[in-house]
């Protein structure tokens, strides 16, 4: 008989594969192995695909991953049936000359060799269509992206295009609010001269009053001297009405200054946090009716703020029209109370901090205003009486429609029993409190 070497194919992949011992429940999604275990699995696929068991099954269908793991099995199958075959052929495993067979016994091992073959094809069929899966996958996430990155481009770019605007439109508030100051300089002087030659005249009127029955002259040069203090007079009152003019012009300028600060201020943090991380958006705040459903949804949403009864007390009594401007100070707000809390604290004043984050921060009313109004600026928490001092503007408008506050407490908290906590305590919400533009 036949002395012929035999020369099997050779599988890095093909084994010795035992299933590990697996858990009775198991999830619906889950893959399930009958004999083969996902550690060796996950084996083959490293070294003929490159990538572990989770990253093929996160990147391909499952349905792919199940025809590869059957086919793996099949292939398992044929090669035990070989092993048996050569067995009871008497071929030992390892060994390249056969011994004599019978052709009968030569045709059931060559129909062995090729069954297992056809095994070894289609797992590397399945290998390839799992690839394929997976580049498709890689190219597509490529593309989302490459299209994700220009569009965070595109509104860094638009941010920033719309701070520099900002930029110069504060610039051009800074020096329109350097010329009126000028003015004002200038008018006040004028105005102080004027009424320096006002006393001049008067005084002249009066001297010449007391020689008003003397002479013709006397009376004809103090009619001269009235009609000339009733010039200044009028030249008086009229700079007096240019510079109140100038005053609110002034204050109208300083206000909307302000305001461009702060935009500028909002938009330079806006452009940061898109160049950092374009997927972490703001959350959605809900939609509030009232200043009540506002400060109800801000002591839900602000774990570092604390909310007294007086805050919804207040605000259950403002009229405000812009309920949503209240919840998205206080989400701000928020933040600057945790940066109070901090222990190694903010590193620069409060108020800095509070307007770098968009707030139109205000400290202190006055000492006065505590004593003639102490029910106002004074509220109660836990046995503890806490005096505001700190405030918001959320909107400063004429009446109590267009005008609200946020005012609180910033506490220092110690090591004594009883004493409250360090923390920020909301007080009145909504309405301004009396002070010295109130009365």
């Amino acid at each position: 008989m036949s002395t012929k070497k035999r020369t099997k194919p050779k599988r890095s992949g093909s084994p010795t594969h035992k299933r590990p011992a697996a858990s009775s429940a198991t999830a619906p999604t889950e893959l399930t192995f009958d004999r083969i275990g996902k550690p060796e699995i996950d084996r083959i696929l490293r070294e003929q695909t490159g990538m572990p068991l989770a990253t093929v099954l996160e990147r391909s269908s499952v349905q792919a991953v199940q025809a590869f793991i059957d086919d793996l099995e099949a292939e398992d199958d044929a090669v035990t049936a070989v092993r048996e075959l050569e067995a009871e052929l008497g071929i030992e495993q390892g060994v390249e000359d056969l011994p004599e067979l019978e052709p009968e016994q030569e045709i059931r091992l060559l129909r062995c060799d090729m069954a297992q073959e056809r095994q070894i094809a289609e797992v590397d069929k399945r290998l390839l269509a799992i690839c394929r899966e997976v580049m498709v996958d890689l190219e597509r996430r490529a593309v989302r992206a490459e299209k994700d990155l220009q569009q965070a481009q595109r509104k860094v770019e638009q941010a920033e295009t719309q701070a520099g605007r900002h930029e110069r439109r504060a610039e051009d508030r800074v020096a329109e609010a350097q010329e009126l100051r000028g003015k004002l300089d200038n008018a006040e002087l004028e105005i102080t001269s004027l009424r320096e030659a006002l006393e001049a005249a008067e005084n002249r009127g009066e001297q010449l009053a007391t020689k008003l029955g003397e002479t013709p002259d006397v009376v004809a040069a103090d009619e001269a001297s009235v009609e000339a203090v009733e010039q200044l007079k009028a030249q008086l009152a009229e700079r007096e009405a240019l510079l109140l003019d100038a005053h609110a012009e002034h204050e109208r300028l300083e206000l909307a200054l302000e305001e461009a600060r702060r935009r500028v201020a909002q938009l330079h943090r806006e452009v940061e946090s898109t160049g950092d991380d374009e997927a972490s958006e703001e959350e959605e705040l809900p939609a509030v009716e009232t200043v009540l459903e506002a400060v109800q949804a801000a002591s839900e949403r602000c774990k570092h703020l604390v909310f007294s009864e007086r805050a919804f007390e207040t605000a259950a009594d403002s009229p405000f029209w812009r309920p949503d401007m209240v919840l998205q100070d206080f989400i701000k707000l928020d933040q600057v109370a945790e940066a109070y809390l901090r222990p190694e604290g903010i590193g620069q004043p409060v108020g800095q901090f509070a307007q770098d984050l968009g707030l139109d921060w205000r400290s202190g009313v006055g000492e006065v205003w505590y004593g003639i109004h102490p029910n106002d600026y004074h509220f109660p928490y836990e046995g503890e009486t806490l005096r505001v001092a700190e405030h918001v503007r959320v909107a400063n408008g004429s009446g109590a429609q267009r005008c609200a506050r946020i005012y609180c407490a910033f506490h220092p908290g110690s090591d004594q029993d009883g004493d409250l906590p360090r923390g920020v305590y909301v007080g009145p919400v909504g309405r301004k409190l009396p002070d010295s533009t109130t009365g």
